[in-house]
């Protein structure tokens, strides 16, 4: 495959995957919130309700400017910050920290840390103008604005607030203002740009948005993002539609175990404890909206390590998908050998000499007991024989004792049945009930997630990678 991307290009496509994947790297990201630093602005509002992790983005802004900064607060000690946020323990240096009656001290400080817990509003005020007029360039977190403030009236509250964000801009400094306000508030008028934060629940699990109100020199794309606090940090979920390796590859697969077959991906092998237990049906519940690349990229894993692995794959594809799209996925990544042990089925014309290729009818019954005379031929001979099939789009009302005989052998040979399905399919309501593993896809704007039902494992965000490593590949990424 002719690579299309330079140097430069394929690097700025690689840095925006990065947030969402390896955290280690974010020094080298180019994120929303590198590019929001990137325009220098002088203020910023983080509001929201407990728990939406107000505290942490402030924290990742401080950490990603690579500025001083001067962290105040009225809800949490210095030791709570260091035991919730491990990993600004090294931005808090102890010769910067302002000592008074009422500031945490600690040997091993970077940012100057107040506990304005026990101060007066005046004086909390008067040390952050204090610390506008000697310290350029830098960052001040008031954390939170609302406590400090109301001690004072509406009108010197906006006078205070005037004040400081002049301050800050002749400085060239940054105010981070967290607050649980409502929306209107003074500062909604007088920031540079506004963050809200919020979260509500899908079956009992929190999904998190970061909502971009207002960004003063910067283009939005996005005024809606899903994010995870996953390891303590705020990592925007960012993803695209669509991934294919800029440069396919021959690569080693995940080697199977006595009790599992590899899925193919790292994370989902974890999240499933292993793998795919011998002898499981699983589900893969696609909702409406949900690309097709992901459904690909799943499956394209699972054939891909089976084939390396030495062990037979049988597919039968979406009606809509035609055979070269199924074949694009393969072929460029396994040897001749390899490829000998895919068959797939379709009622595309198409043909091609490196698979086996099996032509369905309109006859159910037929294609069936088609699949499951293959199957059986591939598992005498190499018994742990994968079957996958996507019926999300199906409208052939399969006789149903067929379709569950064909999986009680599949269960009895100790193979994997891996079926993709809708709700509105004729064969949902059976698969549901019978499946040893049901995972449902859904997307939240923009940003695909996958939902573990059976087993319970709460939400994962799905990140195709395929474009840098070379073969189909993706990871998940923890909504917590």
């Amino acid at each position: 495959m002719q690579n299309k991307f330079n140097e430069e290009e394929e690097m700025d496509i690689y840095n925006e995957y990065i947030y969402t994947t390896e955290y280690e790297e974010y020094s080298k990201d180019k994120s929303i919130l590198h590019t929001f630093l990137s325009t220098k602005p002088t203020s910023l509002l983080i509001r929201g309700l407990p728990g939406t992790g107000k505290t942490t983005l402030a924290l990742e802004l401080l950490a990603a400017s690579g500025r001083p900064g001067y962290y105040i607060s009225t809800r949490v000690s210095l030791k709570k910050i260091k035991e919730y946020f491990p990993w600004v323990a090294d931005l808090l240096k102890d010769e910067y920290v302002v000592k008074n009656s009422y500031n945490s001290i600690d040997s091993n400080n970077d940012v100057p840390v107040t506990d304005a817990r026990l101060g007066t509003s005046k004086a909390v005020v008067e040390k952050v103008m204090d610390f506008i007029l000697t310290h350029k360039n830098a960052v001040i977190i008031l954390d939170s604005w609302d406590a400090i403030a109301k001690e004072t009236n509406m009108d010197e509250r906006l006078k205070t607030e005037k004040s400081m964000v002049y301050m800050a801009d002749a400085n060239n400094s940054m105010l981070i203002f967290i607050s649980e306000e409502p929306e209107h508030n003074t500062l909604a008028y007088l920031v540079d740009s506004i963050i809200t934060l919020e979260m509500h629940y899908k079956d009992s699990f929190r999904i998190r948005h970061m909502k971009v109100d207002k960004m003063r020199g910067m283009q939005i794309d996005y005024s809606i993002i899903p994010y995870t606090l996953k390891g303590s940090r705020f990592i925007p979920l960012l993803s695209k539609d669509y991934s294919y390796p800029i440069k396919p590859i021959q690569f080693d697969a995940i080697k199977n175990s006595n009790e599992f077959i590899s899925t193919g991906s790292k994370d989902m092998d974890t999240v499933l404890g292993g793998g795919i237990r011998k002898g499981s049906i699983v589900l893969i519940e696609r909702e409406n909206g949900v690309s097709k690349s992901y459904i690909a990229h799943i499956l394209a894993s699972l054939t891909l390590n089976a084939l390396k692995n030495r062990l037979p794959v049988l597919t039968t594809p979406a009606p809509y998908v035609p055979l070269k799209s199924i074949l694009k996925y393969v072929k460029p990544f396994c040897s001749r050998e390899e490829l000998s042990l895919y068959t797939v089925f379709t009622k595309d014309d198409s043909s091609d000499d490196t698979a086996n290729i099996c032509k369905l009818t309109d006859d159910a019954s037929f294609n069936v007991n088609q699949t499951c005379s293959i199957y059986m031929r591939n598992v005498t001979k190499y018994k742990n024989t994968i079957l996958t099939c996507d019926t999300s789009l199906a409208d052939v009302n399969y006789n149903l004792n067929e379709v569950i005989n064909g999986i009680r052998k599949v269960k009895s040979n100790d193979g994997v049945l891996f079926m993709v399905s809708s709700r509105n399919s004729p064969l949902f309501d059976v698969l549901q009930q019978i499946a040893d593993v049901h995972i449902r896809l859904f997307e939240d704007h923009g940003v695909t997630l996958c939902q573990f039902m059976r087993p319970y494992k709460g939400i994962h965000a799905i990140i195709l990678e395929s474009e840098y490593k070379g073969y189909p590949y993706y990871r998940l990424v923890e909504v917590v």
